[in-house]
């Protein structure tokens, strides 16, 4: 499926939960605040299964106050960009970074909208529109910002200085992990979802990767982002470049949401959602 084709396959099924699901997804989140210096991570896979997730940093931008909020969307396949100019520029090829290699979203200064047809910020975009309105609060303005490429030198990466805005509360969005048959993951490697213990083993090397990005050690967090196919590759490192001085990563809640129905293929085949942040490291 293309970025559109689930851009499509989200919306329907935002409109088949229906207003009071979303509603209810809002009330009943988890009770999660924005840290000062600190950054709220929320995942972008069905909200069925991971919703209160997606909900609850929606409902704590709102409660926070914050007139603005800088949220980091994943740029998948590199949004409409030809792929072939995608695979030089991962190749290194200069004229193809040159283009690619930057922050992209709405309003960006020569922005050549690759970005239209993401989906991973469309459901926090809508819960916080629900947010706001079941608190009786104007909702805050939503910067949206799509890094891409970003590698291990995010403070190089064109358009990130622009998102140091005063006092506006940052948030990113990833699934840290997606494996399985759907998404080619070699058979003495998969981790059987439906497995008591799966969770927990998951969490474990979620964690790992969160604590190296935490630390802003970029390779080995790279590293770890190929080895469970994660989409944090380009919104983490861009996140932790924004925030300043030591930070401490937290998962709040984290969920194997199980993807083999949409994509037609055996189980296991499952998406990570976590709920995450990081914060000003206590001394």
């Amino acid at each position: 499926m293309t970025p559109g084709d689930w851009k499509r396959w989200y919306e329907a099924e935002r409109a088949a939960l229906g207003e009071r699901v979303l509603e209810a997804l809002v009330a009943g989140a988890p009770d999660v605040r924005v840290s000062p210096g600190g950054a709220l991570v929320f995942p972008h896979a069905r909200l069925r299964d991971c919703g209160s997730q997606v909900a609850a940093v929606a409902r704590a931008v709102v409660e926070s106050g914050a007139e603005t909020v800088v949220a980091l969307g994943v740029l998948h396949g590199g949004g409409t960009a030809p792929p072939a100019e995608v695979a030089a520029a991962k190749a290194g090829d200069a004229a193809a970074l040159a283009r690619l290699r930057r922050v992209h979203g709405p309003g960006v200064p020569g922005d050549a909208g690759l970005w239209r047809d993401e989906f991973s910020l469309d459901n926090f975009r809508t819960l916080v529109a629900v947010a706001a309105s079941r608190a009786g609060r104007r909702a805050p303005r939503l910067v949206v910002r799509f890094p891409y490429l970003v590698g291990t030198d995010p403070a190089s990466l064109p358009g990130l200085e622009a998102l140091r805005i005063p006092d506006a509360v940052l948030v990113a969005t990833t699934d840290p992990a997606h494996h399985g048959h759907g998404y080619g993951t070699p058979p003495d490697a998969m981790i059987d979802d439906a497995e008591p213990s799966s969770a927990h083993r998951v969490h474990i090397a979620i964690r790992r990767a969160f604590d190296h990005l935490a630390r802003r050690q970029f390779r080995a967090f790279l590293m770890q982002c190929d080895e469970w196919k994660s989409d944090f590759r380009d919104t983490g490192p861009a996140m932790t470049a924004l925030l300043d001085g030591p930070l401490a990563a937290r998962i709040h809640d984290l969920r194997l949401v199980d993807y083999s129905d949409v994509l037609a293929a055996p189980r296991p085949t499952w998406v990570a959602a976590a709920l995450a942040e990081f914060a000003p490291e206590r001394k």
